[in-house]
């Protein structure tokens, strides 16, 4: 009865942790009796990480790491979609999702804090650009008239 208590405990907070980590972290857990499981956040900065391979969609950004060490940051950008991408790299405390939009260009979103970006790519197409990024907190995002509103941004840390 023991063990099917502690089995059953272990995979109830590994399911919440999966499904609360946001592909932001990991979730280390360890038994450290027979009826105590304690869990823990484990940081995934990777602190020899200077390459960020970011891959267009036609929906979303998926970055290969969302977490990088300050100091010069390449980003790798792969267009996969349809359409003409971009990423637009912005240094904000504000959550991903709730980005100003442009009053002066309607279906955009404001670049206020951009630090730099990759310019047009065209579907299947792929450019590479450095950065000298300092410590916070910043979004990236396609900021093709629409493509913001369409899910294209994600968070993204530097330490």
């Amino acid at each position: 009865m023991k063990t099917l208590l502690v089995t059953a405990t272990v995979s109830v907070l590994l399911l919440a942790a999966c499904s609360t980590a946001g592909g932001t972290g990991a979730t280390k857990v360890e038994a450290t009796s027979a009826t105590t499981v304690t869990a823990t956040s484990v940081p995934t900065v990777n602190p020899n990480a200077r390459t960020v391979n970011a891959t267009l969609t036609d929906s979303r950004i998926v970055l290969d790491q969302a977490t990088v060490p300050s100091g010069k940051i390449t980003f790798q950008v792969t267009n996969a979609g349809t359409m003409t991408h971009e990423v637009v790299v912005l240094k904000t405390d504000v959550a991903a999702d709730k980005i100003a939009p442009d009053p002066d260009e309607p279906g955009k979103m404001s670049e206020e804090g951009s630090q730099g970006e990759s310019g047009d790519l065209d579907p299947n197409t792929k450019t590479s650009f450095t950065l000298d990024l300092e410590p916070g907190n910043y979004v990236l995002i396609c900021n093709q008239p629409a493509h913001y509103l369409l899910g294209m941004h994600i968070a993204f840390t530097v330490k």
